[in-house]
């Protein structure tokens, strides 16, 4: 028998040992994670003491200011800017001079660094626009495309899971009696995507473990260019999912899947 209580000692285990904490300061902690931004950087957070047993969670300016050096410049666009703003609004990250940061108690560090990070994987992965992978702001089509075919889902919800920590996804359709409730987390296929299928396989799995009821787990996965072609993906994110009980659904293929989603 497949034990949950294992695979989570497992993989906290793992993740203890990738995890590195170093004092830059005596008051400044930086924080190396076991996570990649989409240029293959390590993701880095700084943890700044300040007064009242408060700190305050920061990138540095990191995560915006990388994907400007690579040709990527959210305030250009209004619509990027409406969905950057809506969505690290909804993880309770502000947004100045490129920071992103938050600020918390030392007793709530674990949960306000989960969805720091959470904000930042978000930034790397909706924002790869100047790549050929993209063709809008992925949550927008998503949305229309939910709205033209009668489909009643609510955007942005977060769930707390079985870790303590708060687990977001980008929509959530209701479910009724053996109809299951839906949860859907979306992946705009890039250089890196394998990174961000692991960090939503972490999420549904956390999720999974504190959910009652029926529910099925989905991930939109964003495979048309601007030329409305397809994409190729990576088998192994297909294989990930399929693997481990999440419905994968290529957004070129979203039609397919109107029926089950709209009841």
């Amino acid at each position: 028998m497949l034990s949950a209580e294992r695979l989570s000692q497992s993989y906290f285990e793992w993740y203890k040992k990738q995890i590195s904490f170093d004092n830059i300061t005596d008051n400044i902690v930086q924080i190396d994670l076991p996570f990649l931004d989409s240029f293959s950087d390590e993701i880095a957070i700084y943890a700044i003491e300040l007064s009242n047993n408060k700190i305050k969670l920061t990138d540095d300016g990191w995560t915006l200011n990388n994907l400007e050096e690579h040709g990527v410049n959210i305030r250009r666009s209004k619509t990027r800017r409406k969905i950057f703003k809506n969505e690290i609004k909804s993880y309770g990250v502000a947004v100045s001079d490129d920071e992103l940061s938050l600020t918390t108690s030392i007793n709530n560090f674990p949960e306000a660094k989960h969805r720091l990070l959470q904000a930042i994987l978000f930034v790397n992965n909706m924002f790869m626009l100047s790549s050929p992978n993209t063709t809008n702001v992925f949550l927008d089509d998503l949305k229309l495309f939910f709205e033209t075919n009668n489909i009643r889902a609510t955007q942005s919800v977060s769930f707390l899971g079985n870790s303590g920590l708060s687990h977001k996804f980008d929509f959530l359709i209701s479910g009724f009696k053996d109809i299951p409730t839906r949860l859907i987390k979306t992946l705009a296929v890039s250089r890196n995507d394998s990174v961000f299928a692991k960090s939503i396989l972490t999420d549904i799995t956390q999720t999974r473990l504190i959910r009652d009821g029926l529910t099925k787990y989905y991930v939109f996965i964003n495979d048309c260019s601007k030329e409305n072609t397809k994409v190729h993906i990576n088998p192994d994110i297909i294989t990930l999912f399929n693997q481990n009980d999440i419905i994968p659904v290529k957004y070129s293929e979203r039609n397919k899947f109107v029926k089950e989603l709209a009841v």
